[in-house]
């Protein structure tokens, strides 16, 4: 449970790192000096978006103790792993080694920043939702629709034969083994949306007992 939190936690740390960016480059098109490295990263430490200005102090900390800036910038890109922050620090690192990028670069990468955080934030959007309709059916609704179902089939056989008492023990195990395999196939595909199998186990983990507990109470209805 804690990893998913901290899943979702990072997820709107990153988009934020990732909003913030856009507008940053459009205020270094403004530095008379943008080609510097220390002035773009002095610049970029004091951004209002604290997430981005911490990081940046954690950089001019690192190249002072003798880091060189491209290794320094890797570690950061490996740490959001975002498309937006590599191409940001990519483009930091040409101006500063060549000294080729110009005013009008740096707006037309922010114009091209803009476009494709559209279109990531679009496809962003629709993996979350994918993702969270998978959990709230797989945690509450499967469960709970199938606990209310063996409620309903156990009052119309009580009073039967032993012939649908044997029946409803085998609808009550085949709907478990269900529930189990439901969960193990959610658990499998959260992983994958997570681009993280290791998740598996966790998600497995999580949604199995929650999945039991809302059967178990939906059948005593």
């Amino acid at each position: 449970m804690i990893s998913i939190f901290e899943k979702y936690y990072f997820t709107i740390e990153k988009k934020k790192l990732e909003d913030g960016l856009v507008d940053e480059i459009l205020k270094l098109s403004s530095l008379p000096k943008s080609n510097d490295l220390k002035v773009i990263l002095e610049r970029l430490s004091k951004s209002r978006n604290k997430i981005i200005s911490n990081n940046f102090l954690e950089i001019i900390k690192q190249i002072d103790k003798g880091s060189s800036p491209k290794d320094v910038f890797e570690i950061f890109k490996q740490k959001y792993n975002s498309e937006i922050l590599n191409r940001f620090l990519d483009l930091i690192y040409l101006a500063t080694t060549t000294g080729t990028i110009s005013f009008q670069d740096y707006r037309a990468v922010a114009n091209n920043f803009i476009k494709t955080k559209q279109i990531l934030d679009e496809r962003s959007s629709n993996l979350l939702m994918q993702k969270y309709t998978i959990l709230f059916a797989s945690s509450l609704i499967v469960p709970g629709i199938l606990g209310v179902v063996i409620s309903l089939i156990k009052s119309l056989i009580s009073s039967i034969s032993q012939v649908g008492t044997s029946l409803y023990q085998v609808t009550y195990w085949c709907v478990i083994i269900y529930i189990i395999e439901y969960i193990v196939i959610s658990s499998f595909y959260l992983s994958i949306l997570d681009e993280n199998k290791k998740r598996f186990i966790i998600y497995f983990l999580i949604l199995l007992p929650v999945s039991f507990l809302i059967f178990f109470l939906s059948s005593l209805m």
